[in-house]
């Protein structure tokens, strides 16, 4: 770096920090065109590193996701609360439109960086096909990468897995497709990047998956392992592993067996719960007659890799809305072959004011 491109770096973080300090929140294209009116001229790539610099090394800004707005980011006004967890661990997403029918694709367990999973053939065919149907949502539900595959993982093995991502993860264009994924349970050993040589205290800092947004602009990653939102009258939770019971967190089941013998995962106060981790897909629901419980739906999100190249990778979701609350849910599945040929078959048809038959199906 000259010290010419290091000064434009300077400058160019000493706008964007006052810029956010002094408003409620700004998106991307607002501060490029802040930058604009200023005549400050910048690279897209510079943008992004002062942001990741900002909400990542420095902690004194937060990012929120809307529907139609994407990110959203603000300083956090009380100073004590940068570069804590809170700013480590801190994520909402709102949906802001609750009239408009929603489209949204759910996939899982990817597993970057282990030849018997990994296969962008399958990302690249699923991304097309959900924007040419018009989707342009994307949840990924941990597990994006493969992490430690042995007794030990190494700093190289760590660039590795990044670097793929880096350099063959699908990119659309920003209007296409925004892609939201969480932790999985191999994720959390890149983000932290856990080593034996690191001193304890600083272990779980070390590398921020959320950097990943500044080589794809358009991917966010959650820094946890779940999140919930709700699309008007309608509650969801996506989770990596199957969290049984929202007043409960701490009970999962870890087969799919075992949802029969779990009785309290019908305490659940979502509408919907979303997981992956189990790599096949499923559907458990349950349309509950007393009035006091709501009808429950239950979808494990099957594995986008090389497991199930020849079976049901993804999900594509349709939220239909009713004089502007959801009235009912199609959820459809993404079947790939061995050429890479994704065709859509109807899966299942879930009404919210109830009336759907009690089903138990492994795909």
């Amino acid at each position: 770096m000259t010290y010419e491109h290091y000064q434009n770096l300077r400058n160019l973080y000493g706008i964007i920090y006052n810029a956010l300090k002094q408003s409620n929140g700004l998106t991307i294209l607002q501060l490029k065109s802040l930058l604009k009116t200023k005549k400050f001229s910048f690279e897209d790539e510079d943008l992004f590193d002062v942001i990741s610099e900002l909400l990542i090394q420095n902690g004194c800004i937060q990012r929120d996701d809307y529907w139609n707005k994407g990110a959203v980011y603000s300083y956090i006004k009380d100073v004590r609360l940068h570069n804590s967890s809170y700013s480590r661990h801190y994520y909402s997403f709102t949906v802001d439109d609750n009239m408009n029918d929603k489209y949204f694709m759910v996939i899982s367990d990817t597993h970057i960086g282990e030849p018997n999973f990994e296969d962008f053939h399958i990302l690249d065919s699923i991304y097309d096909f959900a924007i040419s149907n018009e989707v342009d949502k994307c949840f990924h539900l941990g597990d994006l990468f493969m992490g430690k595959k042995g007794n030990t993982f190494s700093l190289e093995e760590m660039l590795l897995q990044l670097n793929s991502f880096i350099s063959s993860y699908p990119m659309p264009y920003p209007w296409e497709m925004r892609t939201y994924a969480i932790i999985g349970n191999h994720d959390e050993y890149i983000h932290g990047f856990f080593h034996p040589d690191i001193k304890k205290e600083y272990q779980p800092y070390i590398y921020d998956l959320r950097a990943l947004n500044t080589y794809h602009p358009d991917f966010f990653v959650i820094p946890r392992d779940c999140f919930k939102t709700k699309f008007s009258n309608v509650s969801m939770h996506f989770g990596h592993r199957l969290y049984v019971s929202g007043m409960c967190p701490e009970v999962k089941l870890h087969e799919i067996q075992e949802m029969s013998e779990e009785k309290r995962w019908l305490d659940i106060i979502y509408d919907v719960l979303w997981s992956g981790h189990l790599h096949n897909g499923f559907i458990y629901t349950t349309d509950v007659p007393w009035a006091y419980r709501k009808p429950v739906i239950f979808l494990g999100v099957p594995s986008t890799s090389k497991y199930n190249l020849g079976k049901i990778v993804a999900y594509l979701v349709h939220l239909h809305y009713e004089g502007g609350v959801v009235s009912t849910m199609d959820v459809d599945f993404l079947r790939c072959n061995n050429n890479y040929h994704i065709t859509k078959e109807e899966g299942v048809h879930w009404n919210f004011k109830g009336g759907n038959k009690t089903l138990q199906k492994t795909l």
